[in-house]
């Protein structure tokens, strides 16, 4: 089998395994981030899948990062290999700090609702030990710390870290269960929070600078993406809060600055605020794909889309998400004259006929 069949067997698998366990599922991304986004109840999921985890590379982990971030979903990865060895069931293995498992584990994991304790990392196959059970435990059978040590075959100050949480392996965490009578090995959360936001990677063209510039002006916060179907995601500056990113100008200790402020953002301002998936295009026939792909994660993630497009017009819309020109864009006044824009032209196109729906765009 080839290996982009082989790949697209493995994101077939891994999208079946995510519908089976009551997830809804995006269209597919065709992007480097990710390839398609699910969500079930609170949990949102950004998945790529590769045939060998190793092939992430860490400006793409970071493009991951950043667009969960703003996404409020956690980044996972799929694949098959690592190196020249499988994945192995149960294992979770992680690519720049990106949990990656292979498809059985995800089934495991979502599915049976079965999370996995052992980790791989350099030196082999891991467990995190629940330190203060354990302290419980040695200390409800009066063993000291030494006693333990000698029984285990380790030094008095392995034993130590293990109180404090250290990790250890497979074989000396079964044992240390064994003498101590109880449950200590912790279980892996795969979804993993992304708690601050890694700085973006991308260079802006002329056209996305100019964009993304006016909207700030006119009152948005901009979080540029890279690799991801959209530019970026928008969000409605609050009056006390200066722009998150500088998209023209500033030093770099003026952009560190920046930068800080955006990880101090609380989770509550996060969702509460309304993003917007940003898209920016030329008048080809790939925004009609792109828009469509941005519309199926706005689906997905709750949020609006729009896409700014440089050049003539005829449709407000393609699926959920609406059509700017970059001229209209220009006579715009503020983010509530940009929000309602939105708004009028979603419902003017939930209201027209599909059949006598004008032509995309002009030759």
């Amino acid at each position: 089998m080839k290996l982009i069949e082989m790949r697209e067997e493995l994101l077939r698998r891994a999208r079946g395994i995510l519908q089976e366990a009551g997830f809804v599922i995006s269209a597919m991304c065709d992007s480097r981030c990710f390839d398609f986004a699910a969500r079930r109840d609170d949990i949102t999921l950004i998945v790529k899948a590769v045939q060998n985890i190793d092939g992430v590379s860490d400006e793409v982990a970071r493009s991951m990062k950043r667009v969960a971030f703003f996404l409020l979903a956690y980044p996972l990865i799929v694949g098959e290999r690592s190196g020249v060895g499988m994945l192995e069931d149960g294992v979770v293995y992680f690519r720049y700090g990106i949990p990656a498992v292979n498809t059985q584990t995800l089934h495991d994991y979502f599915v049976n609702d079965f999370r996995p304790c052992v980790y791989s990392s350099a030196g082999g196959l891991f467990v995190s030990i629940d330190g203060e059970a354990m302290r419980a435990a040695r200390e409800q059978k009066n063993l000291s710390l030494g006693e333990l040590a000698s029984a285990l075959g380790v030094s008095r100050r392995s034993v130590s870290k293990y109180e404090r949480g250290a990790s250890t392996t497979i074989e000396i965490a079964l044992k240390l269960e064994e003498i101590l009578e109880a449950r200590l090995i912790r279980h892996i959360d795969m979804l993993k929070t992304v708690e601050s936001v890694p700085p973006a990677e991308k260079m802006l063209s002329s056209l996305e600078r100019r964009i993304l510039s006016t909207m700030e002006r006119i009152g948005f916060e901009i979080f540029t993406t890279a690799f991801a179907p959209f530019n970026a995601v928008s969000m409605p500056r609050e009056e006390e809060r200066g722009s998150a990113e500088k998209i023209e100008h500033g030093t770099e200790e003026e952009w560190k600055e920046e930068e800080e402020k955006v990880n101090a953002t609380n989770t509550t301002r996060m969702q509460e605020a309304e993003k917007i998936l940003t898209g920016i295009s030329k008048c080809t026939s790939r925004l009609v794909k792109r828009a469509k792909i941005v519309s199926s994660i706005s689906e997905i993630t709750g949020m609006k889309s729009v896409f700014v497009v440089n050049g003539k017009i005829k449709r407000m819309q393609i699926d959920k998400t609406v059509l700017i020109r970059r001229e209209e864009l220009e006579k715009i006044r503020d983010a509530d004259e940009f929000s309602y824009i939105l708004e009028e032209r979603a419902a003017a196109c939930e209201l027209a006929m599909p059949e006598i729906a004008p032509l995309f765009f002009f030759p």
